[in-house]
Protein backbone atom coordinates (compact mmCIF):
# COMPACT_ATOMS: atom_id res chain seq x y z
CA UNK A 1 0.00 0.00 0.00
CA UNK A 2 1.44 3.30 -1.09
CA UNK A 3 1.16 6.63 0.59
CA UNK A 4 -1.31 7.78 -2.08
CA UNK A 5 -3.50 4.73 -1.27
CA UNK A 6 -3.43 5.64 2.42
CA UNK A 7 -4.28 9.24 1.46
CA UNK A 8 -7.24 8.03 -0.63
CA UNK A 9 -8.53 5.93 2.27
CA UNK A 10 -8.09 8.96 4.55
CA UNK A 11 -10.10 11.09 2.13
CA UNK A 12 -12.93 8.52 2.03
CA UNK A 13 -12.95 8.32 5.84
CA UNK A 14 -12.98 12.12 6.06
CA UNK A 15 -15.90 12.30 3.62
CA UNK A 16 -17.82 9.72 5.68
CA UNK A 17 -17.07 11.69 8.86
CA UNK A 18 -18.32 14.91 7.24
CA UNK A 19 -21.49 13.13 6.07
CA UNK A 20 -22.14 11.71 9.56
CA UNK A 21 -21.49 15.13 11.10
CA UNK A 22 -23.99 16.75 8.70
CA UNK A 23 -26.64 14.20 9.62
CA UNK A 24 -25.96 14.82 13.31
CA UNK A 25 -26.13 18.61 12.88
CA UNK A 26 -29.37 18.42 10.89
CA UNK A 27 -30.93 16.38 13.70
CA UNK A 28 -29.68 18.94 16.24
CA UNK A 29 -31.19 21.80 14.24
CA UNK A 30 -34.50 19.95 13.95
CA UNK A 31 -34.56 19.32 17.71
CA UNK A 32 -33.68 22.96 18.41
CA UNK A 33 -36.56 24.10 16.16
CA UNK A 34 -38.96 21.76 17.95
CA UNK A 35 -37.77 23.10 21.30
CA UNK A 36 -38.23 26.71 20.12
CA UNK A 37 -41.79 25.96 18.96
CA UNK A 38 -42.53 24.23 22.24
CA UNK A 39 -41.26 27.25 24.19
CA UNK A 40 -43.40 29.61 22.11
CA UNK A 41 -46.51 27.50 22.72
CA UNK A 42 -45.67 27.36 26.43
CA UNK A 43 -45.43 31.15 26.54
CA UNK A 44 -48.77 31.42 24.77
CA UNK A 45 -50.39 29.15 27.36
CA UNK A 46 -48.80 31.06 30.23
CA UNK A 47 -49.96 34.41 28.85
CA UNK A 48 -53.49 33.12 28.34
CA UNK A 49 -53.52 31.78 31.89
CA UNK A 50 -52.34 35.18 33.12
CA UNK A 51 -55.31 36.80 31.36
CA UNK A 52 -57.65 34.33 33.07
CA UNK A 53 -56.00 35.02 36.46
CA UNK A 54 -56.51 38.74 35.88
CA UNK A 55 -60.21 38.05 35.36
CA UNK A 56 -60.42 35.85 38.45
CA UNK A 57 -58.52 38.20 40.76
CA UNK A 58 -60.00 41.49 39.65
CA UNK A 59 -63.80 41.55 39.91
CA UNK A 60 -63.95 44.81 37.95
CA UNK A 61 -62.75 43.09 34.76
CA UNK A 62 -65.48 40.48 34.29
CA UNK A 63 -68.04 43.00 35.45
CA UNK A 64 -66.85 45.45 32.79
CA UNK A 65 -67.53 42.78 30.14
CA UNK A 66 -70.83 41.56 31.58
CA UNK A 67 -72.38 44.83 32.74
CA UNK A 68 -73.70 47.49 30.42
CA UNK A 69 -73.54 50.19 33.12
CA UNK A 70 -71.12 53.10 32.74
CA UNK A 71 -67.71 52.21 34.13
CA UNK A 72 -65.93 54.17 36.81
CA UNK A 73 -62.71 55.86 35.71
CA UNK A 74 -60.63 53.31 37.65
CA UNK A 75 -62.46 50.33 36.12
CA UNK A 76 -62.22 51.87 32.67
CA UNK A 77 -58.45 52.24 33.14
CA UNK A 78 -58.15 48.61 34.30
CA UNK A 79 -60.11 47.44 31.29
CA UNK A 80 -57.98 49.57 28.96
CA UNK A 81 -54.71 48.14 30.24
CA UNK A 82 -56.06 44.58 30.33
CA UNK A 83 -57.16 44.85 26.70
CA UNK A 84 -53.90 46.53 25.72
CA UNK A 85 -51.87 43.68 27.25
CA UNK A 86 -54.18 41.02 25.77
CA UNK A 87 -54.02 42.52 22.28
CA UNK A 88 -50.26 42.95 22.54
CA UNK A 89 -50.11 39.20 23.24
CA UNK A 90 -52.30 38.52 20.19
CA UNK A 91 -49.94 40.70 18.11
CA UNK A 92 -46.94 38.72 19.41
CA UNK A 93 -48.73 35.51 18.41
CA UNK A 94 -49.39 37.04 14.98
CA UNK A 95 -45.66 37.77 14.60
CA UNK A 96 -44.83 34.18 15.58
CA UNK A 97 -47.26 32.92 12.96
CA UNK A 98 -45.92 35.26 10.27
CA UNK A 99 -42.37 34.14 11.06
CA UNK A 100 -43.40 30.49 10.74
CA UNK A 101 -42.76 29.66 14.38
CA UNK A 102 -46.32 28.50 15.07
CA UNK A 103 -48.66 26.62 12.77
CA UNK A 104 -51.79 28.12 11.26
CA UNK A 105 -54.11 25.95 13.37
CA UNK A 106 -52.42 27.08 16.60
CA UNK A 107 -52.56 30.71 15.51
CA UNK A 108 -56.23 30.50 14.53
CA UNK A 109 -57.18 28.93 17.86
CA UNK A 110 -55.52 31.72 19.82
CA UNK A 111 -56.77 34.33 17.37
CA UNK A 112 -60.34 33.40 18.34
CA UNK A 113 -59.72 35.08 21.71
CA UNK A 114 -59.80 38.43 19.91
CA UNK A 115 -63.46 37.81 19.16
CA UNK A 116 -64.11 37.43 22.88
CA UNK A 117 -61.92 40.28 24.12
CA UNK A 118 -63.35 42.60 21.49
CA UNK A 119 -66.72 40.88 21.50
CA UNK A 120 -68.90 43.49 23.18
CA UNK A 121 -69.84 46.98 22.06
CA UNK A 122 -67.68 48.56 24.80
CA UNK A 123 -64.49 46.75 23.82
CA UNK A 124 -65.10 47.11 20.07
CA UNK A 125 -65.38 50.84 20.64
CA UNK A 126 -62.14 50.72 22.64
CA UNK A 127 -60.42 49.06 19.65
CA UNK A 128 -61.83 51.58 17.15
CA UNK A 129 -60.85 54.62 19.21
CA UNK A 130 -57.71 54.05 21.30
CA UNK A 131 -56.93 50.33 21.27
CA UNK A 132 -55.29 50.15 17.87
CA UNK A 133 -52.72 52.85 18.63
CA UNK A 134 -49.15 51.54 18.64
CA UNK A 135 -49.83 48.19 16.98
CA UNK A 136 -48.42 46.95 13.69
CA UNK A 137 -50.70 48.26 10.95
CA UNK A 138 -50.89 44.88 9.19
CA UNK A 139 -52.01 43.33 12.47
CA UNK A 140 -54.58 46.11 12.93
CA UNK A 141 -55.91 45.50 9.41
CA UNK A 142 -56.19 41.77 10.09
CA UNK A 143 -58.05 42.37 13.36
CA UNK A 144 -60.38 44.85 11.63
CA UNK A 145 -61.14 42.34 8.86
CA UNK A 146 -61.72 39.61 11.44
CA UNK A 147 -64.08 41.78 13.49
CA UNK A 148 -65.87 43.04 10.38
CA UNK A 149 -67.26 39.57 9.72
CA UNK A 150 -67.94 38.67 13.32
CA UNK A 151 -71.03 39.45 15.38
CA UNK A 152 -70.72 40.61 18.95
CA UNK A 153 -70.22 37.85 21.50
CA UNK A 154 -73.06 38.94 23.78
CA UNK A 155 -74.40 35.36 23.81
CA UNK A 156 -71.06 34.14 25.14
CA UNK A 157 -71.16 36.59 28.04
CA UNK A 158 -74.82 35.77 28.62
CA UNK A 159 -73.70 32.14 28.86
CA UNK A 160 -71.17 33.13 31.53
CA UNK A 161 -73.95 34.81 33.49
CA UNK A 162 -76.22 31.77 33.18
CA UNK A 163 -74.12 28.62 32.99
CA UNK A 164 -75.16 27.55 36.48
CA UNK A 165 -78.89 27.93 35.78
CA UNK A 166 -80.54 24.51 35.53
CA UNK A 167 -80.80 23.49 31.88
CA UNK A 168 -84.57 23.20 32.12
CA UNK A 169 -84.62 27.00 32.53
CA UNK A 170 -82.12 27.77 29.74
CA UNK A 171 -82.05 26.20 26.32
CA UNK A 172 -78.68 24.42 25.84
CA UNK A 173 -78.41 25.81 22.30
CA UNK A 174 -78.49 29.34 23.73
CA UNK A 175 -75.41 28.54 25.82
CA UNK A 176 -73.57 27.08 22.83
CA UNK A 177 -74.29 30.03 20.55
CA UNK A 178 -71.25 32.14 21.35
CA UNK A 179 -71.28 34.06 18.11
CA UNK A 180 -67.76 32.80 17.42
CA UNK A 181 -68.52 31.67 13.89
CA UNK A 182 -66.63 28.48 14.71
CA UNK A 183 -69.50 25.99 14.47
CA UNK A 184 -67.26 23.03 13.72
CA UNK A 185 -65.96 23.15 17.28
CA UNK A 186 -69.40 23.10 18.93
CA UNK A 187 -70.74 19.83 20.29
CA UNK A 188 -73.40 18.29 18.10
CA UNK A 189 -72.43 20.24 14.99
CA UNK A 190 -71.67 18.32 11.82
Amino acid sequence: MTISDIGAIGNVLAAIAVFVTLIYLSRQVKQANMLAKSQVRQRMVEQTQEEIYQWMNNPDLPESFISTAKLSAATQAKLHFFLLAAMRQREWEWYQYKDGVIDKSVYQAYHEVIGLHLGIARTRNWWRTVGRIGFNQEFVAEVDAYLGNRPLADDYYEGIRNFDVPTSEVEPEALLNTGSGNDEMRPGSS
